[in-house]
């Protein structure tokens, strides 16, 4: 988080509070801003604060996703170090050990294969819990096979209730009931062994003092991390408010180009021609000089109209986003002479408003940094929905991004937070030119 972003949860109360007025105090905080009528405001508050427990699960399965990659990479990193002990020291149950050793490799092997699948995506909580109850069970029944040495297995388990409260932080009662499950598997494994050790006792009591422990440490986790999910909603709610308040006045000033002050232009040069169609030919130079103003006049009048459409371009809300991006792409190909094209794969004909807006102002800042940066000849534009995903791509075959360059400047942090505030993801990959991917969720809730 950079510095001072904290501070940018307080201003989310006044920030609705503006919304409310068509003037006010707050108007100067956005400069040349012309707030909605509090009617549309306040719709548009309670739409996005709807929203809001969407955001706050978006963001938590993503950083879940993320914590269940790590746990199950660990899980299989320690194999080869558990298995060199076990066979220096059990050498005689080799088959045994490859058993439940490969068991351990299949089921944190599948975890991990699952958090890449969209259902593994869509539900990491559920893998979790598949993913910590069958490492349990597996080493209950490694125990139960060779129960020589209970508290390594306590020691064992109890680290396993350990990282998951770490890495997962459950509710107090789901964690309370896996370290119950666990610690009654291991009961029954000990009890039920060749041979019940006496150390069985001490090491169960250990497992259990462990498993109460974690499942606190589960819980403060969990309330922390669910707090700080909050906060993320909030600031993404913010970010999209405040890029919706952008986007409108970007529409208000495009419109008023065209229609007031390209009109008046228009007016201008249309007065100036009658006037110069009325001086008499003896008046030569006075109607150059008019005939001058009135080109210069209409000159204008054509550099305010490609104005108002880089800033909010007509055809996008009449046509909807293909005709747009297909005019954006042949005006870049014209102005800067880059090849650029663009495939479509199941893309309807309209998408949800923030949805097109997105996409089109990405594509713009992208094709704005192909042409300051990338010294690009081709640029390739590729739009495709799966499973409820929009998925949009820019290639170019430039020079990339360089080392000392793959900070993100201004644009693409602009990007990064446009995407974001719609639950989506941003990916840059600089190999043979740079590779611009992004990923948009086309839930009903976002279209709403």
């Amino acid at each position: 988080m950079r510095p001072g972003a904290y501070h940018a949860f307080r201003p989310a109360h006044s920030l609705r509070k503006c919304l409310r007025m068509r003037h006010g105090a707050c108007a100067h905080g956005l400069p040349g801003a012309v707030l909605p009528s509090s009617r549309v405001a306040d719709d548009e508050v309670r739409r996005h604060l709807g929203l809001m427990a969407a955001d706050t699960e978006t963001f938590a399965d993503l950083r879940l996703t993320a914590r269940l990659r790590s746990a199950t990479a660990i899980m299989l990193a320690i194999v080869p170090v558990f298995l060199a002990l076990d066979l220096r020291y059990q050498r005689a149950s080799f088959p045994g050990l490859l058993f439940f050793y490969g068991l351990h490799v299949l089921i944190a092997g599948g975890a991990l294969l699952a958090t890449f699948t969209h259902g593994g995506r869509r539900r990491p909580d559920h893998v979790a819990l598949v993913l910590i109850a069958g490492m349990a069970t597996n080493i209950n029944a490694y125990f139960h096979r060779t129960p020589a040495n209970p508290a390594l297995a306590a020691d064992v388990l109890t680290l396993l209730m350990m990282s998951s409260a770490f890495f997962f932080s459950w509710s107090l009662s789901r964690h309370l009931l896996i370290c119950a499950v666990t610690c009654t598997g291991f009961a029954v494994a000990g009890l039920t062994a060749a041979q019940v050790q006496p150390a069985f006792g001490y090491a169960f009591g250990i497992l259990v003092l462990g498993g109460v422990v974690a499942s606190i440490g589960s819980h403060v986790l969990g309330r922390y991390r669910q707090g700080l999910a909050r906060r993320q909603a909030e600031l993404a709610e913010l970010s999209m408010r405040l890029m919706s308040l952008h986007e409108e006045e970007r529409h208000r000033l495009s419109r008023d180009l065209q229609e007031d002050i390209g009109q008046s232009l228009a007016a201008v040069s249309a007065y100036l021609q009658a006037i110069e169609y009325d001086l008499p030919p003896a008046l030569g130079e006075l109607r150059a000089r008019t005939a001058d103003a009135r080109r210069l006049a209409a000159k204008t009048v054509a550099q305010l109209r490609q104005l108002a459409q880089l800033l909010r371009p007509s055809v996008l809300d009449d046509y909807g986003l293909m005709p747009s991006l297909h005019s954006c792409l042949r005006d870049f190909q014209e102005r800067h002479g880059v090849a650029a094209s663009l495939s479509t794969e199941g893309v309807p004909d309209r998408l949800p408003s923030p949805i097109e807006v997105a996409v089109y102002r990405v594509v713009q800042e992208a094709l704005t940094n192909v042409a300051r940066h990338a010294r690009a000849r081709h640029v390739r534009v590729a739009l495709a929905t799966d499973r409820g995903e929009l998925s949009l791509r820019v290639d170019d075959d430039g020079v990339g991004l360089p080392p000392e360059g793959r900070h993100p400047g201004t644009g693409l942090i602009g990007i990064r937070e446009r995407v974001q505030a719609l639950g989506g993801s941003v990916t840059i990959a600089s190999r043979a030119g740079t590779s611009l991917v992004v990923r948009l969720p086309l839930r009903r809730d976002r279209a709403a």
